[in-house]
């Protein structure tokens, strides 16, 4: 028998390692602006002042595969919302990291490169102005362009931007966010010119795309058509608007069934693709979705994937539904349970954690060579082993949460979506599903661990630097694990309750809007009824790690004292197991708050048992040193 007790003994001597008082945290020149302005709070809601500008796209797009030549041509409804005159708009060209002469931050295969985007013909409130496509795409900087106005921009004011472009899609498959999936299967993301955003704490987004380095846009309603060849049928953010005008009947009817089903519908299966006959008798076809009040679209495309469909409930009473869709190549044996995995992680969001009402009533899993997420549709490449599988899914559909339900910098502070993410993905994929190793599929595996691999400087930046500042190791670093281990320690540190009631009240605040760090942090502040500054301090701006250790083991003729020390720094909880000379052991459990002001924590076990060893278990934040975490006797 090993019997564990969890349990908080009493504590004997606290020695003063840190400052018990409350300190205001680091605030950016911008932010202090922000807050005289009005536009941003210190209690972490928008300000009275608010804005935000906004951006409607009418987008039409042609795809004939096998060709990979794109052609787009859009019209855009620029609001400036802002109390400010613009004398120029700011366009972000994100395929413009496949220049060969674009700054990246990850070598790239030759198959991957393409001369961005080719603009035709570019207007503004109908008068044609200048774009000179090798000026932009070989200026230095080919995913930031600048237009001046003829005319400024009022405030209140709006702009109509004309723009038709072309660029081949790459044939690169090595996991790649967009591009050929085979010769008749396209991914397209970044597909066209967008606007970049205008805010109260930057002006225009500065931010230079290099691959790494992710996304932070506009919100607004987008009109997609998708012209194809006959047979294809394409998947995309928002809802299929003209099913009829498409699909044969048959599949129409099929597709409207799955949405009131709770078991996975067959919309086309391999009889269906060798019988042929799937989509309207066009020779063209013109696919049209809508999407409203979203940061983004993407589409995939194909004429021999399989279609399935159910419904997933987004809340407990099952009155909001989603539409889970996946789209997947016949081969790819994964995909074949990817709608039941992706039906149970949506309701798992909703029910559980987070807790809150799946945002999106439509999503789509398409089997493209990636591991990436936009509005309402993921592209997962195909994995053989079913940990992954069910982790990347996990992953991938939590970005709906974030940074698209709620719009965060993710260019600039990758921590506020992507650790959200992984935060999320790991509560799902270990209590909504049956990992073979959770251990090392989870993060607290697969990303702390790069402490243990690769320890140093690099890893232990504040996580309030600018993520598009920091290139690869450091960059991951800051944007999956470590926020993920600071989210789980809050979540240790609040209890469920009040972690899930701050949260909850940071989605509401902050859906639709572009929120910062403080306004996480001070919303957390402000909703719990704590000053959180100091866990705040020690996980996002000091330059520390999580290194704790046994200092020191007294034995007295009733039990012990035992001595923890904290130099690394960290606020993490952490559990001590004890081994007796009759072979039990006993483990205890300790919250982050034990750190809030010291750095050794000291108390006194009572027991008649002789103790034998003393251990620091290091199962979730991961000991940088682990050598002092054990005390024999």
């Amino acid at each position: 028998m090993n019997p564990k007790t969890i349990l908080i003994p009493v504590i004997l001597l606290c020695f003063a390692g840190w400052c018990a008082t409350a300190q205001p945290l680091y605030t950016p020149i911008q932010l202090q602006k922000a807050y005289t302005a009005g536009t941003r709070s210190t209690d972490g809601k928008p300000g009275p002042r608010y804005w935000q500008n906004r951006a409607d796209y009418e987008l039409r797009i042609t795809v004939l595969p096998p060709d990979n030549r794109i052609s787009g041509r859009a019209t855009i409804v620029y609001t400036n919302n802002s109390p400010d005159t613009l004398r120029r708009l700011q366009f972000k060209l994100a395929q413009n990291t496949h220049i060969a002469t674009a700054v990246r931050a990850d070598n790239v295969d030759q198959d991957w490169l393409n001369d961005g985007f080719l603009v035709d013909s570019f207007a503004i409130d109908g008068r044609p102005v200048a774009w000179k496509n090798e000026s932009v795409n070989y200026s230095g900087n080919p995913t930031n362009h600048s237009v001046a106005l003829q005319k400024p921009l009022l405030p209140a004011a709006k702009a109509t931007v004309y723009i038709s472009w072309h660029y081949d899609l790459h044939r690169s498959t090595d996991n790649v966010r967009e591009g050929v999936v085979d010769s008749t299967s396209f991914f397209l993301a970044y597909f066209y010119p967008r606007i970049a955003v205008y805010d109260d704490l930057l002006g225009w987004d500065p931010t230079q795309l290099n691959e790494q380095t992710e996304f932070y846009n506009d919100y607004g309603n987008y009109d997609l058509w998708v012209e194809t060849p006959a047979n294809y049928v394409v998947w995309a953010s928002g809802e299929l608007q003209n099913a009829a005008e498409v699909l044969a009947p048959m599949y129409v009817q099929r597709l409207r069934e799955a949405e009131g089903k709770a078991t996975v519908t067959q919309i086309v299966n391999k009889a269906d693709l060798a019988r042929g006959g799937i989509t309207a008798n066009k020779r063209r076809l013109s696919w049209h979705f809508r999407a409203a009040n979203v940061t983004d679209v993407a589409f995939g495309l194909s004429d021999h994937y399989l279609w399935d469909a159910v419904m997933a409930r987004a809340n407990d009473e099952g009155s909001r539904t989603v539409l889970v869709q996946t789209a997947y190549h016949p081969n790819s044996a994964d995909y074949y349970e990817m709608a039941a995995i992706s039906q149970r992680a949506v309701e798992f969001f909703s029910v559980h954690m987070p807790g809150y009402p799946f945002p999106y009533n439509r999503l789509t899993a398409f089997n493209g060579h990636s591991q990436m997420e936009y509005p309402m549709i993921i592209n997962d490449q195909t994995l053989e082993n079913p940990d992954d599988v069910i982790t990347l899914a996990t992953h991938e559909i939590a970005h709906q949460y974030v940074p698209f339900f709620v719009g965060a910098n993710e260019s600039r502070h990758a921590w506020m979506d992507e650790g959200w993410a992984t935060f999320f993905e790991y509560f799902a994929s270990t209590k909504a599903f049956k990992l073979n190793e959770p251990a090392t599929a989870t993060f607290p595996g697969y990303y702390q661990r790069a402490v243990r691999q690769n320890p140093g400087a690099h890893l232990d930046l504040p996580m309030y630097s600018p993520s598009d500042q920091l290139w690869p190791g450091a960059y991951s670093f800051n944007s999956y694990g470590k926020p993920a281990a600071a989210y789980t320690a809050l979540y240790q540190l609040l209890g469920e309750d009040t972690f899930k009631r701050c949260l909850h009240a940071y989605f509401d605040r902050w859906n639709g809007k572009h929120p910062g760090p403080h306004d996480f942090f001070n919303t957390f502040n402000d909703v719990s009824g704590q000053d959180l500054n100091w866990f705040w301090q020690r996980w996002w701006f000091d330059y520390n790690t999580v290194d704790l250790r046994l200092e020191n083991v007294k034995l007295k003729d009733t039990g012990f004292d035992i001595t923890v020390g904290n130099p690394g720094g960290k606020p993490v909880s952490f559990k001590l197991e004890f081994t007796y000379t009759d072979g039990s052991t006993q483990l205890l459990e300790y919250p982050p708050a034990v750190w809030q002001t010291q750095s050794t924590f000291t108390f006194s076990m009572t027991t008649t048992k002789s103790i034998v060893k003393a251990r620091l278990v290091d199962d979730m934040f991961f000991d940088v040193n682990r050598a002092d975490n054990i005390w024999m006797r």
